[in-house]
């Protein structure tokens, strides 16, 4: 049942033959699609898994079969792909990240469009990302360890105490706006029942005052996309509008759509709108234009659920990061010698270095950079990578392990960013076998007395997913507990 004030909105702003249409899309008997990215820092695109076509503005993503369970499979809790709608694979197409580029999330949880940002860039540069909610910052952090990401600083903080502390910092910003979720009706029955126009009012204020920091943070020549999944033109076009306004200094970046996309509806946009931002007719024909850029998704016209998008780029020149020496927080400082000691030993017994000198893996992934001390654990990140002193941080970098005493305990982290041929000692199980889902139990493994002893790496079909230790012709089990499924 969708609200009675949202369709009589719909009918008066489409049409009545095109509302029949998109009301029509709502229905029992319409096809839902589903998709999932493959994570090409773990898998590569020939990935086994139940496909059936490429997500069009997104090549890593694609739709799979109603009928298939992937977030069942032992490669989902190896981090090889990410479930995720495929219309809300399109913002992060549009921000276009790129290797070694300093890129902001700032609404990130869960982390389908963090994952998808740290994909494009490939291990290469910083990824800050954000989430206010704590308990939904905790899924966000899991998430950034499953899929292996080891570039990723995780923080759990307002936009406007960012703000404060990133001004001008970032190249690329991701404002995926908390938004009344019309879009998502289809897809979540307590959207349409937990909607309301008031609250409709209430989200565009919000996205209002969030667009106002994420631009605050954004360098001259950078680019901000701002997304939503709802169709409100009071959360879409208008909060565009204001904000174009309010900033001069910003443009909508013109973009290619794809099949069933269509461009923005400013004619959509309130006299309330209009009247609070007091323009000629002349600059609110000027303003139209550039807000008729954005693009709307619509869940009647291509194979995905309701959203809008909006390429903002500011202008300016980008500066020249390798000239640039400023860090947000201060660095990091370097964990004790005896710290770091203590984890090299761990990795001479127990990975393979292609390059020891060079802290190069056999895989080529390298483990050079900042090592440093979060209470009792051990990180390491890219020199650059912001300090974290008065912010709350949920995950500062990569993940090492934890000291313990005198000894070193690998994270799961470490299990899932590594590969196969990084470990001296590897055991894998079939995607079907009954050891993996022993294993992902919390069960101990039988693999025989001539097992090499020591921390062993787990993999599903070669894929990494977590550690046991071997002893006495068993593999102790190390998957975390908070984690382990019962199949």
């Amino acid at each position: 049942m969708l609200p009675e004030q949202f369709c009589n909105r719909m009918r008066s702003l489409l049409g009545e033959d095109e509302y029949e249409k998109f009301i029509e899309s709502f229905g029992e008997d319409t096809e839902r699609y589903h998709g999932l990215r493959i994570n090409t820092l773990k898998a590569g695109t020939d990935l086994r898994v139940a496909t059936t076509e490429q997500v069009p503005w997104e090549e890593n993503g694609y739709y799979y079969d109603s009928q298939a369970t992937p977030g069942k499979s032992p490669y989902h809790e190896a981090g090889l792909y990410y479930i995720q709608e495929p219309s809300a694979m399109a913002p992060v197409s549009y921000l276009d990240p790129q290797p070694g580029e300093v890129i902001l999330d700032l609404c990130a949880a869960p982390g389908g469009k963090s994952t998808q940002i740290a994909v494009r860039m490939k291990g290469e540069g910083i990824l800050v990302t954000n989430e206010i909610n704590r308990d939904r910052a905790k899924i966000l952090s899991l998430n950034v360890e499953r899929l292996g990401i080891r570039n990723a600083l995780v923080l759990n903080e307002s936009p406007e105490s960012l703000s404060g502390v990133f001004e001008g910092y970032f190249d690329k910003i991701l404002v995926d706006a908390p938004c009344s979720g019309e879009g998502m009706f289809r897809k979540n029955e307590n959207a349409s029942s937990e909607w309301s126009p008031e609250n409709v009012e209430i989200c565009g204020e919000r996205q209002t005052q969030i667009l106002e920091h994420a631009a605050m943070m954004l360098l001259p020549g950078g680019r901000l996309v701002y997304s939503t999944c709802t169709f409100a033109a009071r959360e879409n076009e208008e909060s565009i509008f204001r904000f174009l306004n309010s900033h001069p200094d910003f443009h909508v970046k013109e973009v290619k759509l794809y099949e069933g996309m269509e461009n923005a509806r400013p004619e959509w946009i309130s006299y309330k709108c209009l009247s609070e931002c007091g323009l000629t007719e002349d600059d609110k024909d000027k303003l139209f234009e550039e807000v008729r850029k954005a693009i709307r998704l619509w869940p009647h016209k291509l194979k995905g659920e309701g959203h809008f998008l909006c390429v903002l780029e500011r202008d300016g020149n980008l500066i020249d990061r390798e000239k640039d020496n400023y860090v947000p927080g201060g660095r990091n400082l370097p964990a004790k010698k005896e710290m770091q000691k203590l984890f090299w030993e761990f990795a001479d017994e127990t990975l393979e270095f292609a390059d020891r000198e060079a802290k190069l893996l056999k895989s080529g992934s390298s483990l050079a950079g900042t090592m440093f001390m979060f209470g009792e654990q051990l990180y390491i990140c890219d020199s650059r990578m912001p300090g974290i002193n008065g912010l709350k941080c949920m995950r500062p970098g990569f993940h090492l392990g934890t000291i313990k005493k005198d000894r070193f305990e690998p994270s799961h982290a470490l299990a899932l960013a590594i590969r196969k041929e990084d470990a001296l000692n590897a055991v894998s199980f079939t995607e079907d076998s009954a050891d993996i889902r022993q294993y992902l139990n919390g069960q101990t493994i039988r693999c025989g007395k001539d097992a090499a002893k020591g921390w062993t790496l787990i993999t599903v079909d070669g894929y990494s997913i977590g550690w046991a230790k071997q002893a006495g012709g068993m593999l102790k089990n190390h998957y975390p507990k908070g984690l382990r499924i019962n199949y």
